[in-house]
């Protein structure tokens, strides 16, 4: 599948990045080649195994435990007023 320098800047606009004509020339390259090797590896015969084999996380009992009880919770904290973590602002 090639991407053209079209698709490329569209891809661009939606992530919200601005390319020149040749940085989105070297874009739709490089996302072609990926979607080629993309391509290949659903090619590859798996004899009848699946490719990369799925594995299952393997999960604990869900066990009622006692908290951190608050005064080591505030001890630990780098900033804390009235029961809550103080934080830097981030957004304006």
């Amino acid at each position: 599948m090639k991407i053209t320098r079209d698709e490329a800047r569209r891809i661009a606009q939606l992530a919200h990045l601005a390319f020149d004509d040749a940085s989105l020339d070297r874009m739709a390259e490089e996302m072609t080649k990926i979607l080629t090797y993309i391509e290949q590896l659903r090619e590859v015969e798996g004899g009848g195994q699946a490719i990369l084999p799925v594995q299952s996380t393997p999960l604990r009992e869900d066990e009622v435990r006692p908290g951190v009880p608050r005064e080591k919770v505030e001890a630990n904290a780098p900033a804390w007023r009235d029961g809550h973590f103080l934080v830097p602002k981030v957004i304006e």
